[in-house]
């Protein structure tokens, strides 16, 4: 089952972030909504820095990475 991961962030009116999201804030998101744990240091996250759908990967051994779906919306 594909998910969506959604991560609730201050934006401006165009959608900027004030700020931008971390691999620990995606982190803490997925823990949070779909209760799987993952190290921070696994995720390449680009700088995230508008509201939007995003997609990140996670790289867990040197053969095995799949992507992340992210729904970043303003708070």
């Amino acid at each position: 089952v594909a998910t969506t991961i959604t991560i609730k962030v201050k934006a401006g009116a165009e959608g900027r972030l004030f700020g931008s999201v971390t691999a620990a804030d995606v982190a803490a998101a997925i823990k949070d909504q779909a209760n799987i744990e993952l190290d921070r240091r696994k995720l390449n996250v680009e700088h995230i820095k508008a509201t939007g759908t995003h997609q990140v990967t996670a790289k867990l051994h040197h053969d095995v990475e799949f992507p992340i779906t992210l729904e970043v919306v303003g708070k």
